[in-house]
């Protein structure tokens, strides 16, 4: 009888043991689990775009998204793109500063802290100009030159509300993309010196700016615009937040030359536009 009870103890014992020897890789397994499922739901991507794919044919070169393309939208700042997005990195396209967020471009134009107002499409892999014309077709306007920005538009409908804009590092066709931009189907493009017919005055030296940047100066309350100077042909102003804070600043040509720059003193990009057209 004795040895029956202490046999029936060891195995009690034992069982015991088992159950707590089992149990603990389960819950080790079981947290280990939940916390791969927590980093997967914080794991920030954004969205793979093929340029050359039948997708963006369909759904970007042949839709508006002047305002917003999978998810990022132009009302987005800095903290929100990148709260969605994660970290960016910074390139330099064409003489111009771009924040690369996957596929996507952003500039953040005035500020960092306020709506991106501009965004466009970066190929992941070298996409020359003939592969692009290959797969999308001939461009509307060919406006590629070694002065300035060089890029073709396309806008096959009128009225339709956008037009695409397809930037290249030079004229030939074996030049790569650098990115892709959606612009409002009235705002006009020009490239060349040789066709220019602008002349910069004191009255319309804002519609330049406005031009160059594709955006609409009464829309922008937060910023103060100071008054242009002229100094030979050129008109220079800086523009600041309403505290004061210097943001950036402008020289414009007569002959429709614009010139940006940052707070800094560093030139952002340049280019020529016309007003005549």
């Amino acid at each position: 009888m004795i040895y029956k009870c202490v046999w029936m103890i060891t195995a009690i014992l034992l069982l015991t043991g088992c159950s707590i020897t089992i149990g603990d890789p389960q819950n080790h397994n079981q947290k280990s689990s939940k916390s791969n499922n927590k980093q997967h739901k914080n794991k920030k991507e954004t969205p793979k775009i093929n340029v050359l794919s039948q997708d963006f044919s369909d759904h970007y070169m042949n839709e508006n998204h002047v305002t917003g393309y999978k998810g990022l939208m132009k009302t987005m700042d800095k903290t929100e793109i990148e709260s969605k997005y994660g970290d960016e990195e910074v390139r330099n396209f064409l003489g111009r500063e771009g924040h690369v967020y996957g596929n996507f471009m952003v500039m953040y134009y005035l500020s960092e802290g306020y709506p991106v107002k501009q965004f466009s499409i970066v190929p992941s892999n070298h996409v020359t100009y003939k592969d692009f014309v290959d797969f999308h077709g001939e461009p509307t306007q060919d406006l590629r030159t070694r002065q300035g920005h060089s890029f073709v538009v396309y806008n096959k409908s009128n009225h339709n509300g956008y037009q695409v804009a397809v930037y290249t590092k030079g004229n030939n066709d074996d030049d790569n993309i650098q990115y892709i931009m959606q612009f409002p189907d009235d705002f006009k493009f020009e490239n060349s010196r040789d066709n220019q017919q602008t002349t910069i005055t004191r009255d319309n030296v804002f519609d330049a700016v406005e031009a160059f940047e594709g955006i609409d100066k009464d829309g922008t309350d937060h910023i103060i615009w100071k008054e242009p100077k002229k100094k030979g042909d050129v008109f220079g102003f800086s523009y600041s937040s309403k505290d004061g804070k210097l943001l950036g600043s402008y020289n414009v040509s007569e002959d429709g030359y614009v010139e940006s720059f940052n707070e800094n003193g560093k030139k952002i990009r340049a280019g020529y536009i016309n007003l005549n057209q």
